[in-house]
């Protein structure tokens, strides 16, 4: 992270966040961690980027970002994508098989999902499953969830904690992926990652294939020792006839 400087900055005069990919050098910024000022660098060699000014008591939040830093930004950079009402394309890649004829697109965010009353909150709040909760971003109508945006650095959201749909985003690739050209498309959508667990069907399927070869061998196990039981018993029952007429042999003679 330290060496793409893709961390975004405030605007000083707007109040807003605005990344390296659409800032300019008129404005003035402000670092969001320590709030001091900070110079935005454009040239032709480095990729656009803040830094600090020197100081003797220098912030980290450019050079080396921390956990907490990491997750500021991107949650800054995932709000203001939303303000800036984006088209995004958010897609899952099948973690079983990672075949790229597996991947599923799964939702557009588009102008019909935008609209006077839509707002993006950051630490929204909201009651699921008789248990309060917040989301690290929300997309709000009306006070009514849209959409919920996680950004993971490391621990990941369990599943059963949120309401449908939510998404879950890298929170180091969602900032240096937005400050590239790589996730742009020819329709001038955002392509972000949702790295929720998925299966594709076709992985599904040999899940389950494997699922019910499992359930038939143990099926015939059960069958086979079932078999075997009544064997011995039927072996045993022959023996103690065998025995009982050896016997009445005996008292005969």
């Amino acid at each position: 992270m330290s060496n793409n400087f893709s961390m975004g900055a405030i605007n000083k005069t707007t109040n807003k966040y605005e990344y390296p990919k659409i800032a300019n050098k008129i404005n003035k910024y402000k670092c969001p961690f320590c709030e001091k000022d900070v110079i935005f660098r454009n040239g032709k060699i480095k990729q656009p980027h803040f830094a600090h000014y020197k100081s003797d008591n220098p912030c980290s939040y450019y050079e080396k970002p921390n956990e907490t830093q990491i997750h500021k930004d991107a949650k800054l950079l995932m709000k203001t994508l939303l303000d800036n009402k984006n088209k995004i394309l958010f897609y899952r890649e099948c973690y079983e098989c990672l075949l790229e004829e597996n991947t599923i697109f799964e939702y557009k965010i588009i102008d019909n999902d935008y609209n006077e009353n839509t707002i993006a909150t950051m630490e929204y709040r909201f009651n699921y499953n008789n248990s309060n909760r917040s989301a690290d971003v929300a997309l709000v109508e009306n006070k009514d969830i849209k959409y919920i945006f996680e950004i993971c650095y490391k621990n990941k959201t369990k599943e059963e904690n949120r309401p449908e749909p939510w998404f879950e985003i890298n929170a180091e690739k969602l900032i240096n992926n937005i400050n590239s050209v790589k996730n742009i498309d020819t329709n001038n959508e955002i392509r972000i990652e949702c790295i929720r667990d998925y299966k594709c069907d076709y992985c599904k399927e040999v899940i389950e294939c494997e699922r019910k070869r499992q359930i038939h061998f143990l099926e015939k196990l059960i069958i086979k020792e079932k078999e075997q039981k009544q064997e011995k018993n039927e072996l045993l029952k022959m023996s103690k006839e065998d025995e009982r007429t050896i016997e009445r042999e005996k008292r005969i003679k």
